[in-house]
C-alpha cells in the first residue's frame, strides 16, 4: 500500500500539476452535462464490483447517456483486488480517468492535489446540500475539503441460516437494537448452533473442537466487525484523536471477546480453518456456519441462493453502537471534463438513478430515503429478495439511529496504521497474544502514525 501511494505521488504529471490549485476559481461549471457548446464528450470512469453490481451499473451508464446524448462514458470495470495498483498505473502514465470508484487510499489524493474539492464543486450547485446527507457520509482529508460523500452505504450485519436456528429449537435474532443480545447470550446461542462430527455442542462431555462440521458463528475479523463491539464497550479507534484507542481496556475486552470465540468457546473458525469456508452466503447455504457477522452487501449474494436467511440485530456489550461505511466517486483534475464529470457523479449518486443496487446491495446515503416513507418503501420493502423479513428494523433503523463515525473515512493514515493493527491481531486470533498484550505492541509502532481524525 505504501509503494502505491508513493505511486500515486509521482503519478503527478504535467496536466494534473497544472490544476492542482483547488478553489472556486478551479471548479467546473455545473448543469446538463454535454449542452453548453454541444461537442462531442467522452468520459472514462473506472468501477469495481460483482457481476449484479456491473450490470446495474452499466444500465445506468446508458440511462446517463439517453439523457445526455453527447456524452459517452467509457466504463472500465476492474476487480477490487488490482484496482489500486491500476489506478496508480494509469496515474503514473498521464491516462488517469475522469472520474472512479475509491477507497481511503483517496484522501492521499486529495492532498496531494489530484482530486477535485467536493465542497468547492458543491459551492457552485444549489442542487446538492450538505445536510440532506447522513452525518457522518463524508471522506474529508480536510475541515473545508472533502473527496465526496459515500456514493451509497453498507453497514456491519448479522445474518442467519433460519433452518439451522429450527433445527437446533433456538429462537431467532433479534431485529430490534434495545433488544440485541447481550454478548453473554450471543455466545450461548452461538454455542447451541455449534456442532461436531459426532453432533455434540461445545459444553457436551465429548465435544471434539478439532472436528467442528458446523459454527455458531463465523465472524469476519476486520475492523468492520470488531469495531461495532470497541464502540459498544465505550471504546474506539483513536481516543481524542490522539491516542491509540484499541490499546485501551474498553477496546481490548471487546477484542478478546471475539478472539474467545474461536479460542476458548470452540463457536467459530480462526483465520485457518476459515480459509476452508466459503464466502458468507456460500457458507450459510452449505450450513458450514449458521450466523455470520460480516458486510451487508452479502445480501445481494444470500437473495441470489436457495436459501431460507434472515438479519438481526449486532450482539452487544453495553450500548448499541454501529456505522455506515462506503466509496465515493472521486474526479481527477486532470480531466478535461470536469462538468461533464460532475453531472455524471450526481446521477450515479441518486439513489432514483441505480434502485436496483438499492434494494438488495446498497443502502441510501441520503436522510430522506430513510425518513420519507414512500422511499423506504421503494428499497427497504421486505418484499424485495434482498431485505428479509426485519431488514429495516435490524439493519436501516439500527444503523440509522446509532451510527457512529466509521474508523476507514474519520482516521487520519488509518490504511498504515490499520495495517499494523491488522497484523498484531493475527496474534490474537491464533492465541500467541492477548488482545492486551498484541495491542500494546502495535500502539508503539502506530504512535507516530497517529495524526488525529478528519471529521470534527
Amino acid at each position: 500500500m505504501i509503494i502505491a501511494l508513493l505511486v500515486t505521488a509521482c503519478g503527478n504529471g504535467g496536466n494534473q500539476k497544472d490544476t492542482a490549485n483547488s478553489g472556486s476559481g478551479n471548479t467546473p461549471a455545473t448543469g446538463e452535462a454535454g449542452t453548453a457548446t454541444g461537442e462531442k464528450v467522452k468520459l472514462k470512469f473506472t468501477f469495481w464490483g460483482s457481476p449484479q453490481e456491473k450490470k446495474a451499473v452499466e444500465d445506468a451508464i446508458k440511462a446517463f447517456e439517453a439523457k445526455n446524448p453527447n456524452v459517452t462514458i467509457d466504463s472500465i470495470h476492474i476487480p477490487g483486488t488490482d484496482f489500486l495498483q491500476k489506478l496508480n498505473a494509469m496515474i503514473a502514465g498521464n491516462e488517469a480517468p475522469d472520474l472512479s470508484y475509491s477507497a481511503a487510499w483517496k484522501l492521499k489524493m486529495g492532498e496531494e492535489g489530484l482530486i477535485y474539492n467536493f465542497f468547492d464543486l458543491m459551492k457552485d450547485d444549489p442542487s446538492i446540500k450538505k445536510e440532506d446527507y447522513l452525518q457522518y457520509a463524508w471522506w474529508n482529508w480536510d475541515t473545508d475539503k472533502s473527496a465526496g460523500p459515500y456514493q451509497a452505504s453498507v453497514v456491519p450485519s448479522l445474518m442467519y441460516n433460519a433452518d439451522l436456528f429450527k433445527e437446533a429449537g433456538v429462537e431467532l435474532p433479534p431485529t430490534k437494537a434495545e433488544e440485541a443480545w447481550q454478548w453473554d447470550e450471543f455466545v450461548e446461542t452461538a454455542k447451541k448452533l455449534t456442532l461436531d462430527r459426532n453432533g455434540k455442542h461445545p459444553d457436551d462431555p465429548g465435544f471434539d473442537p478439532k472436528n467442528i462440521k458446523q459454527y455458531g458463528v463465523k465472524y469476519s475479523l476486520s475492523w468492520l466487525s470488531y469495531m461495532p463491539l470497541v464502540l459498544s464497550n465505550g471504546g474506539d479507534y483513536l481516543i481524542g484523536g490522539k491516542e491509540f484507542g484499541l490499546s485501551k481496556p474498553e477496546a481490548t475486552e471487546a477484542i478478546q471477546k471475539i478472539a474467545d470465540l474461536i479460542n476458548v468457546h470452540h463457536v467459530a473458525p480462526s483465520p485457518v480453518q476459515a480459509s476452508s469456508i466459503p464466502a458468507p452466503a456460500t457458507a450459510l447455504q452449505s450450513k458450514k456456519v449458521a450466523m455470520v457477522i460480516d458486510g451487508s452487501w452479502n445480501h445481494l449474494d444470500l437473495s441470489k441462493a436457495n436459501i431460507n436467511w434472515g438479519v438481526g440485530v449486532l450482539p452487544v456489550l453495553k450500548d448499541y453502537k454501529t456505522f455506515f461505511l462506503g466509496g465515493s466517486l472521486i474526479i481527477f483534475k486532470s480531466s478535461k471534463h470536469p462538468k461533464e464529470a460532475w453531472e455524471f457523479s450526481k446521477f450515479l449518486t441518486d439513489p432514483q438513478n441505480v434502485l436496483e443496487l438499492h434494494q438488495g446491495l446498497w443502502m441510501p446515503q441520503l436522510k430522506q430515503w430513510y425518513e420519507d416513507p414512500k422511499l423506504v418503501d421503494s428499497w427497504a420493502n421486505e418484499e424485495l429478495p434482498g431485505r428479509p423479513a426485519g431488514f429495516q428494523d435490524a439493519v436501516m433503523r439500527s444503523t440509522y439511529e446509532h451510527a457512529e463515525p466509521s474508523p476507514e473515512n474519520n482516521v487520519r493514515n488509518f490504511v498504515e496504521i490499520d495495517a499494523a493493527v491488522t497484523a498484531g491481531l493475527d496474534q490474537v486470533w491464533l492465541s500467541t497474544k492477548t488482545a492486551a498484550e498484541a495491542m500494546k505492541e502495535v500502539e508503539a509502532k502506530v504512535k507516530p502514525l497517529i495524526q488525529g481524525t478528519y471529521l470534527k
